[in-house]
């Protein structure tokens, strides 16, 4: 009987040409959508690339101009000598940090847009460093990117609503339902079989051509990572479908479900999601950016008109740098102790602003789960290795590098400055004292995929099971109520 039923549905769908029109759409969007976030994670997968490349080529570079340059005689200013480790430390080091895109990268674009995924590094304070921004035109950020995480939070729910919210209504208007009953269909089997039908005929295109266009496009990606990513779509797709259900139980006719569920849609997945940003912002807002920049300006002028003192409290805290009876007060050496001396002024601003954003997260995090729409973005950017966390794990290496490279050039300019090879003879060049980079700190990263999402999927399936017993149950009462009229 079940199967009669489908059967009959698919020819309904099939003679509404409806069934062709939901597979087009489907497959329009799975393809967009992945090109899309599949362009995006290939620029940043190219330009991450071309950073790599450059840092090797410039290394290559001083490795092969040495002979060269021990053979010059002519005037060189330091500032662009590359085997100078004053010219490379703050002027022509090439040393980058990058952030590579996942494979699983082109399912959700997150803010990876406006996130910086790679840095210049040189030897200056780590605001000027971490502070660097990639513009982009403010209207593709306010529009947002088309991806996957995209489609199937807000366009899916959309094409599951338009193809079930008149499931069973047709029937029980027409009068088909009572014959159908005395055959031994239950409103439950029939509304059950409508709605599968037609999510199928939306999700199976979907999430095939998704996870091939995956599959065969992101080298490096895992059956674990598809399987994650299709449970997460089939879970976000069955607590719609279990919403749809429910709201059809309840009795109404096409135009009332159809406006009950869109409403429900504005509400979980435009509404709630607002309203939690504002609240997380207004709850803990950041600290003025103009304050900061000023605050900068101040302790730098600050540590420029004692740089006597600065230099002293610089050996004080190395006095391993400091050697007696030699000139240790280069330009090069007072510069980098200016340097830490402004970072350490701009710590607890630094400190303010991390402990806001640690408080944001934290909020989100519990905040989420009111939305399933909330709830499947956050699962799905961090499957893509968009999020948050993955970032601010990266943000968090790229300061420990930039700190690397400050301890590697302090003691090796001080030790330079030390031996006079800075100023071997009047009117002399510098001598080499960086004849190979490949002893230059290099930037790895050990940020990886944030574990798989049990508590989502675990907050999905509660709700799935929820409205599934309250939808079963309300067209149980109907069952039982047409029955007695049929019975009349």
């Amino acid at each position: 009987m079940k199967r009669l039923v489908v059967k009959y549905e698919l020819l309904n769908l099939r003679r509404e040409k409806l069934l062709l029109l939901l597979f087009a759409a489907s497959s329009l969007f799975a393809v967009l959508a992945f090109y899309n976030g599949y362009r995006f994670s290939q620029n940043q997968a190219l330009a991450v690339t071309a950073a790599q490349q450059e840092q090797q080529t410039a290394n290559n570079t001083i490795r092969q101009g040495l002979a060269e340059r021990q053979a010059r005689q002519g005037p060189l200013n330091w500032w662009d000598d590359k085997h100078d480790l004053r010219g490379q430390a703050f002027y022509l080091m090439v040393n980058y940090a990058t952030k590579a895109p996942l494979p699983t990268a082109a399912i959700a674009i997150g803010q990876a847009d406006i996130q910086p995924y790679f840095f210049r590094m040189l030897v200056t304070e780590k605001q000027h460093v971490l502070h660097q921004y990639d513009y982009t035109h403010p209207l593709a950020l306010l529009l947002g990117q088309l991806d996957l995480a995209f489609v199937i939070i807000y366009l899916l729910p959309l094409l599951l609503i338009g193809a079930c919210f008149n499931a069973l209504s047709e029937e029980k208007q027409s009068g088909q339902l009572r014959i159908m009953m005395l055959q031994g269909i239950s409103p439950a089997t029939l509304v059950a079989a409508q709605i599968l039908v037609r999510a199928g005929a939306v999700m199976v295109p979907f999430l095939l051509i998704s996870n091939l266009c995956l599959w065969l496009f992101s080298p490096g990606i895992t059956f674990i990572s598809l399987l994650i990513f299709s449970l997460l779509v089939l879970l976000y797709t069955g607590f719609w479908l279990a919403l749809t259900a429910w709201v059809i139980s309840l009795g109404k006719n096409a135009a009332n479900n159809a406006a009950r569920l869109v409403t429900a849609w504005l509400g979980l997945v435009i509404v709630v999601p607002a309203v939690l940003n504002i609240l997380i912002m207004t709850l803990n807002p950041s600290p003025s950016r103009l304050v900061y920049v000023d605050q900068m300006r101040s302790h730098t002028d600050k540590v420029n008109q004692q740089a006597a003192q600065t230099l002293a409290n610089f050996f004080q805290d190395h006095p391993e740098l400091a050697k007696t009876g030699t000139a240790t007060n280069d330009y090069a050496t007072s510069k980098i102790a200016k340097i830490l001396a402004v970072e350490q002024a701009m710590q607890p601003f630094d400190d303010a602003f991390v402990k806001v954003l640690h408080k944001q997260n934290q909020q989100a995090g519990w905040l989420k789960h009111l939305s399933p729409a909330t709830l499947l973005h956050a699962a799905l950017i961090d499957l893509a290795g968009n999020g948050q966390l993955r970032h601010q794990a990266f943000m968090q290496e790229v300061q420990q590098h930039h700190q690397k490279l400050q301890t590697y050039f302090a003691s090796r300019i001080a030790l330079a400055a030390q031996n006079g090879d800075f100023a071997p003879c009047s009117g002399c060049n510098a001598r080499v004292t960086l004849a190979d980079a490949s002893d230059i700190p290099v930037f790895s990263s050990q940020a990886s995929l944030l574990p798989i999402p049990y508590g989502a999927m675990l907050m999905l399936v509660l709700l799935i099971v929820l409205l599934t017993f309250a939808s079963t149950k309300a067209l149980s009462k109907m069952h039982q109520g047409q029955s007695q009229t049929v019975l009349v």
